[in-house]
């Protein structure tokens, strides 16, 4: 049987690590599989969506 390129493997990890994020509640997961194989992964049990304190008003141009 052939070995798997590096790029099928990180995608076979990305796919099992967003299947048990899910799993276990993760409230985000994100993967970035490269075309060299490496993954980066940004997850945790938190939204990083926060509330904005500015609003558009706020980003007007000129007068």
């Amino acid at each position: 049987m052939a070995t798997p390129s590096s790029q099928a493997s990180a995608k076979n990890l990305a796919m099992t690590l967003l299947r048990e994020a899910r799993a276990a509640g993760w409230a985000r997961a994100k993967l970035e599989v490269r075309p060299d194989g490496s993954v980066t992964v940004d997850a945790g049990m938190t939204d990083l969506n926060g509330d904005d304190d500015f609003m558009s008003r706020d980003l007007r141009m000129g007068k």
